[in-house]
């Protein structure tokens, strides 16, 4: 692990490649100054020269010019295969666009993490439109505020989804009513999810949902008779 400054930031990484010159590395913390627009220009340098498996921006204070420039740059540069955008709380709406462009055009990039973060109104209606065509495999929304419209909203995008593989919902206080009735649409039309996380919610407990596990494995999956299985 090593720590790298670009402009006013430091960039933790643990490298087995060298700034300049084009490489990979294992992980990326970006730590230091706001991430404002000019701290971004700053960090071009390192984003076209390296892939990451792992961009970690839950440690950055970032501001919505500098979020929305770097995600940019990290869309532009295929510059990881899973980044970290959770505990953003200064996100607005030219970074959600941003996010939500990234998700949708994106090719390395396997997973996305928006956890404690609002993702309700806009957001919401942002990032399911990104859904509707995105490759992403795995996505993580702990604590996102999604019970009620918010899911119904992105239930709608999955349900066509083709490509994601893993949603982890814990802690989104979904309920055993419409909240599990729209995950119950989920299931019944999108046949490429093999693992829903839900724990830490009302509708975990109840019988129509649970943590599924790839159809394959005996005694596991969606149960024989109906697209759900008891609570785990």
């Amino acid at each position: 692990m090593r720590w790298v400054r670009s402009g006013s930031v430091r960039v933790r990484s643990r490298s087995v490649g060298s700034v300049g010159s084009v490489g990979s590395v294992g992980s990326v913390e970006i730590r230091g100054e706001p991430l404002d627009l000019s701290s971004c220009d700053a960090l071009e340098v390192v984003l076209k020269s390296l892939r990451f498996d792992f961009i970690n921006l839950q440690v950055a204070r970032l501001e919505e010019s500098g979020a929305a420039s770097l995600l940019d740059m990290i869309l532009f540069y295929e510059s990881t295969t899973h980044l970290d955008m959770s505990d953003s709380s200064s996100m607005g709406a030219s970074s959600w666009r941003a996010l939500a462009h990234l998700i949708k055009q994106v090719g390395v990039c396997e997973a996305v993490d928006v956890c404690n973060v609002p993702v309700v109104d806009f957001p919401s209606r942002s990032l399911s439109k990104a859904l509707l065509t995105s490759r992403l495999t795995v996505l993580h929304l702990h604590n996102a505020q999604l019970s009620g419209m918010p899911l119904y909203t992105l239930v709608g995008a999955l349900r066509t989804n083709t490509a994601l593989k893993e949603l982890h919902l814990t802690n989104n206080h979904l309920n055993g009513s419409q909240d599990a009735l729209h995950l119950g649409d989920l299931l019944r039309y999108n046949s490429t999810l093999h693992t829903v996380q839900l724990s830490s919610n009302a509708v975990a407990g109840q019988p129509l949902v649970r943590q599924l596990s790839p159809a394959g494995e005996a005694g596991k999956g969606r149960a024989p008779g109906g697209p759900w299985g008891e609570a785990g």
